[in-house]
């Protein structure tokens, strides 16, 4: 079948970064190059998001357009808005789909989410982990790797003073969430690390949004004079592709540091993708499916302890401009394995 429609109805608004790079961008992508028209929904609660929701809704139950999918994304609540979709892909199973990138089973109620995992009659993943969950209650389950958009924004130089960067949610999240977060990550793999390193280092943090946050990682720093802290602030993430990749392009090396936690296990490997688009090498913790796009020695570092990623930022502080950009060069090698144009073929083929 040739796709002609896709209904996407996301949990998220595009603040959202699945919402964005699993589903806007790419809908963008397929409207303008492959001639897909689609409908992009979220839940809101304002006259004209309730009003718009409602018109798709019933296009998608009454008139369904012919060859198109609906999509329902990582949608896990049991409000009106995913018992509606409930009803929807019961009365409209075929080529139904369920989207997900995170293991979601690990921190929200499991009703909803096993609710559609039986229901659609496809289900897209980002990670082979989460292959694996869904496996269990559906036998049509795809790989899905989360792409990176398009941008012309490459690495040109190593900087004199290394900059680390790191881009994502800096959040803890609730109870549950505390054990794998970004900022446990944070604070027991990566700063105490940086604080180790007896040479000048610049370290670049885009997405902290709790402003308390703030202060209390230069407190932290506050005693290591060797590095400078750059903290980015009021950023417009709807609209990141037209800056973040900008800003990635100054990093010298792009850091992601993750407890080995089965949430983290299931993740896509999005932070390092992200990085490496750009030319950016990536020093990464071998957790999940960091390894299928890090490659240690060529493109970055994969590490497990404390002591190999030292080893890893001190290696690229002493580091030759012609090794840099060797690592830069295969860094680029690979961003078509999971730029958009390849989410949109992998996605097509399975229709």
């Amino acid at each position: 079948m040739k796709i002609k429609h896709i209904y996407w109805f996301a949990a998220y608004n595009l603040n959202g970064p699945s919402a964005r790079y699993r589903g806007y961008f790419p809908l963008e992508y397929m409207r303008k190059n492959e001639n897909i028209q689609y409908d992009f929904v979220y839940p809101e609660r304002t006259v004209k998001g309730v009003y718009k929701f409602v018109k798709v809704y019933l296009t998608a139950l009454l008139f369904r357009k012919k060859n198109s999918i609906i999509v329902v994304q990582k949608i896990c609540s049991n409000g009106l808005y995913a018992n509606m979709l409930k009803l929807l892909v019961v009365l409209r199973t075929n080529n139904t789909q369920y989207d997900l990138d995170d293991a979601e089973y690990l921190r929200q109620d499991t009703k909803t989410l096993h609710y559609f995992l039986r229901k659609c009659s496809i289900i897209s993943v980002g990670s082979d982990a989460l292959k694996k969950y869904c496996n269990k209650f559906n036998k049509n389950v795809f790989m899905l790797t989360s792409p990176v958009i398009y941008h012309e924004n490459i690495k040109q130089t190593k900087n004199k003073i290394l900059n680390i960067g790191w881009v994502g949610d800096f959040g803890n999240g609730n109870k549950i969430s505390q054990e794998f977060s970004h900022k446990k990550s944070m604070y027991e793999i990566l700063f105490p690390v940086l604080k180790s390193i007896n040479k000048p280092l610049s370290l670049t943090l885009i997405g902290i949004k709790n402003q308390k946050d703030i202060p209390e990682i230069h407190k932290y720093f506050q005693d290591a004079d060797q590095i400078s802290i750059n903290i980015l602030k009021d950023l417009d993430w709807e609209n990141d592709k037209d800056w973040v990749y900008e800003e990635i392009s100054k990093f010298d090396i792009g850091i992601s540091p993750m407890t080995n936690h089965l949430y983290n296990r299931s993740k896509s490997a999005f932070k390092s993708k992200q990085y490496l688009s750009v030319g950016v090498p990536a020093i990464a913790s071998d957790v999940g499916e960091n390894s299928k796009y890090v490659l240690n020695g060529i493109n970055g570092i994969l590490f497990n302890y404390s002591e190999e990623l030292k080893k890893a930022i001190e290696r690229f502080i002493e580091m030759s401009d012609i090794e840099y950009a060797l690592f830069s060069k295969n860094a680029l090698k690979y961003r078509n394995d999971y730029s958009i144009k390849k989410y949109y073929e992998t996605i097509a083929e399975h229709y």
